[in-house]
Order: C-alpha cells, then sequence, then structure tokens
C-alpha cells in the first residue's frame, strides 16, 4: 500500500479499530525494544510518539 492508500484507510477507520492500529503499533515496536534496545526503528517511533502525545496533550489543555 502506498501513502495515499494508507491516510484514506485510516481515515475510514472508527474509533475502536484506531485504537487497535495504535496498539499494535505499540505492541510491535515494545517487542522490537524487548529483543534489541538500541533499534533504531523501536527508537524512532516512541520518540516520534512521545513528540505527537506532547503536542496533542498540549493543544488538548490549550482549548479548554
Amino acid at each position: 500500500m502506498d501513502t495515499n492508500d494508507l491516510w484514506d484507510a485510516l481515515g475510514s477507520l472508527d474509533d475502536e479499530q484506531a485504537y487497535q492500529v495504535l496498539t499494535q503499533l505499540f505492541a510491535r515496536y515494545e517487542k522490537c525494544r524487548e529483543l534489541n534496545s538500541a533499534d533504531p526503528e523501536a527508537q524512532a517511533f516512541f520518540q516520534a510518539l512521545s513528540v505527537i502525545m506532547a503536542q496533542v496533550q498540549s493543544c488538548n489543555v490549550s482549548r479548554r
């Protein structure tokens, strides 16, 4: 699948399916990190996730 197809598929998910996707991604990279704590892909995933979560939380606080 190319990125346009992935964007379309992601946009068509309901909340439960989106939660499942995020959970599966998290579990997959967590397993990679367990097998190799220096795994660059896992490190990049968790770094990006941390930044995105901080941005979203900051936006949610600003809206209140």
